[in-house]
């Protein structure tokens, strides 16, 4: 839903190319080093107030008139400058020639907040309302999206008359392929389970593809596919990466395998790993929260499963974001171990729904900007 409120300055399409968002244009200035964005024509906030490159400063600073910049903004710009109205100068703390992809980051959404709402203004003109079971989105032309989460199984939405599911449940999508008016799309592959395991050396063998797939094929309920390569995270020297905190001498693992409870795949792979190799991994343990944040940081165990956006935006902030949660972490000790996707569940005679390079729907509607 998060899209259909909030912009970035830019989009990066199915394709993986460039488009506008809140920005109309962009161009590297002559020294090669800063991107000066343009805003498109008559942006303007859900309440009518117009945006401004002042506003996206003044959004983006901790003082909210354009001084230092905010921490998630920091993390990938190093500076702005506000040229005119609509018309910035952006140093990116990664940059790329050919296109400046950090500025999708989802980190960068234009926000600001709304008096009386508890829901962040965006750039697209549309209203929310919350009941009980949904929230729905509204347009100024009175274009409604409505969006409600599964309160059990996924396949009781397919029989309450939704036009779009995305899921990666199997049950769902093995039913929905028995009703003629439902289509399955398949999304982008959007993450990549991996595991972390302290005290790895570099020189440790790593699994095979035909091992991946195997854990594809018998331990991961729902859509996967063996990890497929090349894994942005090798490679990376140009990142400002702190160097790996060194564990302290004499120090055990636990035994567990750790992983998110809220994450399927993990849990699946989690429990797999187990029943492989009971004399590395006693147990598989799922954790939420602040213990699981406690867990990585302090990496004690003997394995954590995670996931990792298999395309990033800008790999050198996901990677520090990495790090900062597993300091212990060396990245180049990292054993991909499957990719998922998820589906989208399309009733057949509806369009408009456009999907992005990170797997993400912008529904037709939603948006009455374009």
């Amino acid at each position: 839903m998060f899209r259909q409120l909030y912009e970035t300055l830019v989009r990066v399409d199915c394709k993986g190319r460039v488009v506008p968002g809140l920005a109309a244009s962009w161009r590297l200035s002559i020294d090669g080093s800063t991107w000066i964005v343009t805003l498109r024509e008559g942006a303007r906030f859900s309440d009518g107030t117009p945006v401004t490159a002042a506003a996206v400063l003044a959004l983006w600073s901790r003082d909210g008139v354009g001084g230092d910049l905010q921490p998630h903004v920091n993390r990938l710009i190093r500076s702005i400058i506000s040229i005119d109205n609509e018309t910035l100068a952006i140093l990116l703390r990664s940059p790329r020639v050919d296109a400046p992809f950090a500025l999708a980051h989802a980190d960068l959404s234009i926000a600001r907040p709304g008096s009386g709402s508890s829901w962040p203004l965006g750039t697209r003109s549309a209203q929310v309302t919350l009941d009980r079971a949904s929230i729905t989105v509204t347009t100024s032309r009175g274009v409604a999206v409505r969006f409600l989460a599964p309160r059990s199984d996924p396949r009781d939405l397919l029989d309450e008359s939704v036009d779009l599911l995305v899921t990666r449940d199997r049950a769902a999508l093995d039913y929905a392929a028995t009703l003629p008016q439902f289509q399955s799309v398949p999304l982008a592959w959007q993450r990549t389970q991996v595991l972390l395991s302290p005290g790895r050396a570099r020189l440790s063998p790593s699994l095979s593809d035909e091992a991946r797939q195997t854990l594809a094929s018998d331990a991961v309920r729902g859509e996967a596919r063996g990890a497929t390569g090349p894994f942005w995270w090798h490679g990376l020297s140009d990142c400002e990466i702190p160097p790996p905190r060194v564990q302290e001498p004499g120090s055990r693992p636990s035994g567990r395998v750790v992983y998110d409870a809220n994450d399927g795949a993990a849990r699946d792979l989690a429990e797999r790993l187990v029943g492989l190799d009971r004399r590395t991994y006693q147990r598989a343990t799922g954790l939420t929260g602040e213990a699981l944040a406690l867990a990585r940081r302090r990496g004690s165990d003997a394995a954590y499963v995670t996931s990792f956006d298999s395309r990033p935006f800008d790999p050198c902030r996901e990677l520090q974001a990495v790090m900062e949660g597993a300091p212990w972490l060396d990245p180049e000790t990292v054993v991909p171990l499957v990719d998922t996707r998820q589906r989208a569940i399309v009733r057949r005679g509806y369009s408009g729904v456009v999907g992005e390079w990170d797997g993400g729907l912008l529904i037709a509607g939603a948006d009455d900007q374009r």
